[in-house]
């Protein structure tokens, strides 16, 4: 299967690592390239090109090592538990989240390396046109992801202002300006469609699935249900893939199994991209740290509350003395995060057929009812519901299926503006009232030195 080829084709870049690492720096990401020299053009060697784009797939590692949190505790599904207190992180301070806000260097960082791959003559470099492709590929799939995320996570609804937008190298004294989201949102698809076409004709540390996964998922969100269709039912299709009948399997398999799409490594058996972040260990919820614990007054509280006997509460949560813990997902540092997934795209294909035809097929209710089967849901869909109905259906299994990754929860309840369930569960807080809130804030280092406001 694609997948398992894919994995394997990670291993190639065990050799290119040491090289990648000399690029990467915890400093401001102007100053990453100051010390050593390089430039696109200085770049020849499609080893080089390779290397970088390792050196920059390492830095999806630490990225997304907190996005789970984010993901689900942002919106208040997933509180964090420390001692007898509850601390929801929802308005983010850079003294109380730091992590957070490290992902925003981490990703310029990854910027200064894919940049240089794509502004480099590639094409007169001596190589094969596979090598060639998978290079490009790479470094464009790895710059979509990057922005798509980045554009969700720091973009301003009260300034309409987002990250800055760079797509050349930069040298020290070179300073950037705030993108608008629809400009970061433009970039974003040229790069995603980019890497389709390269990682076509050969994949890399990523896959053309994995392009076309993606891709998918960045039309969804962006509001393309006819291209986000398309791209799901593509991936769908193709034969690659398969649900896990055992939804614990997900998480412990990785890179394995067979329903992944695209994940990154971050388990610290698998050392071929250096050493691991420590993102997970920090989130492990268990009856022990109580790190993390279930909001039974928030949406998947209610869900586990009316479904019990889902897998995805028996399998991937416990409970001790009336608290549940969501443990199951990330158990321990030798896990993988989770990127796409094809339940993902049988949910996305449905509600994107849903809304680009403005009402309910059988093919919608199938593939929802494909994702419950294997959670063993009792609540499979019957019949043929109305649009809203089955709309709201679709939102539970979102819910239920992706919280704590992908950073789905955060992105989909910003997507659909819907209000969301005050701390006590006793009320709503509308959309409205807490969208100003809904954004990470740019570290204040990088505002000060590129006069960000």
């Amino acid at each position: 299967m694609e997948n398992i080829k894919k994995f394997k084709m990670r291993r190639l870049f065990v050799s290119l690592l040491t090289l990648s690492l000399v690029f990467t720096s915890c400093e401001d990401f102007l100053e990453e390239y100051s010390t050593i020299g390089l430039s696109a053009d200085k770049l020849t060697d499609i080893n080089a090109m390779n290397s970088l784009n390792a050196g920059a797939y390492s830095n999806l590692r630490n990225m997304t090592a907190y996005e789970h949190m984010q993901s689900t505790t942002l919106v208040r599904d997933v509180l964090v538990r420390r001692s007898a207190n509850w601390q929801p992180w929802f308005s983010w301070t850079d003294a109380g989240m730091p992590q957070m806000f490290n992902r925003y260097t981490v990703a310029y960082n990854a910027f200064n390396k894919i940049n240089m791959v794509l502004n480099a003559d590639i094409d007169n470099m001596y190589g094969t046109a596979a090598e060639k492709a998978s290079a490009k590929g790479d470094a464009y799939f790895i710059r979509a992801f990057c922005y798509f995320h980045l554009n969700n996570w720091f973009s301003n609804p009260t300034t309409g202002k987002s990250v800055p937008l760079v797509t050349t190298v930069m040298g020290t004294t070179d300073r950037v300006t705030q993108a608008t989201p629809a400009e970061i949102m433009a970039q974003v698809e040229t790069d995603i469609e980019a890497a389709r076409t390269n990682l076509a004709i050969s994949g890399g540390i990523t896959s053309y699935s994995a392009a076309t996964a993606m891709a998918a998922k960045i039309y969804f969100y962006h509001g393309k249900y006819d291209l986000a269709y398309d791209r799901a039912n593509e991936v769908i299709t193709s034969g690659g893939f398969a649900l896990e009948q055992n939804v614990s399997d997900i998480y412990t398999k990785g890179n394995t199994s067979a329903e992944v799409i695209f994940s990154v490594i971050t388990n610290r058996s698998e050392d071929t991209f250096g050493s691991a972040p420590i993102g997970f260990n920090n989130y492990q919820a268990d009856d022990e740290s109580g790190t993390t614990s279930l909001n039974p007054n928030g949406v998947l509280g209610k869900l586990r509350a009316a479904d019990p006997s889902d897998k995805r509460f028996t399998d991937l949560m416990t409970e001790k003395d009336g608290v549940v813990y969501t443990d199951g997902k990330y158990p321990n540092n030798n896990v993988d995060y989770i990127g796409i997934r094809l339940a993902e795209m049988y949910l996305t294909r449905a509600e994107s057929n849903i809304m680009v035809n403005n009402t309910v097929a059988a093919q919608d209710v199938s593939d929802v009812n494909a994702v419950k089967n294997r959670a063993g849901a009792s609540d499979v869909v019957s019949g043929t519901p109305v649009k809203s109905a089955m709309l709201e259906i679709i939102f539970n299994e979102r819910s239920k299926e992706l919280y704590n990754e992908t950073g789905d929860r955060f992105f989909n309840t910003r997507r659909l503006q819907k209000s969301i369930v005050n701390e006590s569960g006793n009320g709503f807080i509308p959309f409205t009232d807490y969208n100003i809130k809904l954004y990470n804030l740019i570290p204040i280092s990088e505002i000060q030195i590129h006069n960000l406001n």
